[in-house]
């Protein structure tokens, strides 16, 4: 999938975000330390950016492997994105999406272990809410629940979606949680992880229009 123009791209993609650590880490291994690292030098040369953030600005990646690889570039990213994951294009209005990562099946899997944190998401799966509206719900104390919803953040299971004004005039930020559902299968002795994402979430993923544009 070639990208021509940084305004081509829109606002980072909140399941970008969360597929960039376990899609580096899938793309060293395809291609070795040694190529890894000269594509990441190249990136800091030319954006300033490392492999993990060029993933979450597409573009970048995109065009590097292409200075690297030429019209290959389609057939590597495609790969490395179905060592990560693959969709379910068969039923309509159901966009389910299966972890095939490993690392990323265990974030996932740790994420709804935890009963906090599984129940913030729930509290911000319905409407994008404000933290403490969050935590209000979910009856968690501010000090440890600001703690969780920064990892949720940083996991990439959670994501600023708008912001409201508070009574007081202040501008806060709203969070939303990507999964809608979720269904885990255990296959010959493998956890299996199918999610569903709210569908505007799932259209603005830069990297499952690669998996569609090019199946």
């Amino acid at each position: 999938m070639h990208i021509n123009t940084v305004q081509d791209m829109p606002i980072v993609s909140a399941l970008d975000k969360l597929l960039a650590e376990s899609l580096a880490s899938i793309i060293k291994a395809k291609l070795g330390e040694k190529t890894y690292q000269k594509i990441e030098d190249r990136l800091a040369e030319r954006y300033h950016s490392s492999v993990v953030e060029s993933i979450k600005n597409f573009h970048q990646l995109d065009a590097t492997l292409r200075e690297f690889f030429g019209p290959g570039a389609d057939a590597l990213e495609k790969d490395f994105l179905e060592h990560l994951v693959s969709l379910d294009t068969h039923k309509k209005g159901e966009p389910w999406i299966s972890i095939e990562n490993q690392e990323l099946t265990r974030l996932i899997l740790e994420t709804y272990g935890d009963r906090e944190k599984k129940l913030i998401l729930g509290a911000a799966l319905k409407k994008p809410n404000p933290v403490l509206d969050i935590l209000e719900d979910c009856k968690i104390p501010k000090s440890t629940g600001y703690r969780l919803v920064n990892e949720l953040v940083t996991d990439g299971m959670l994501t600023e979606e708008g912001h409201t004004t508070t009574n007081d005039g202040k501008k806060v930020a709203l969070y939303t949680a990507l999964f809608e559902n979720i269904k885990i299968d255990i296959t010959e002795g493998q956890v299996v992880i199918k999610v569903m994402l709210k569908e505007h979430i799932l259209q603005s993923s830069y990297l499952i229009k690669i998996l569609l544009d090019q199946s």
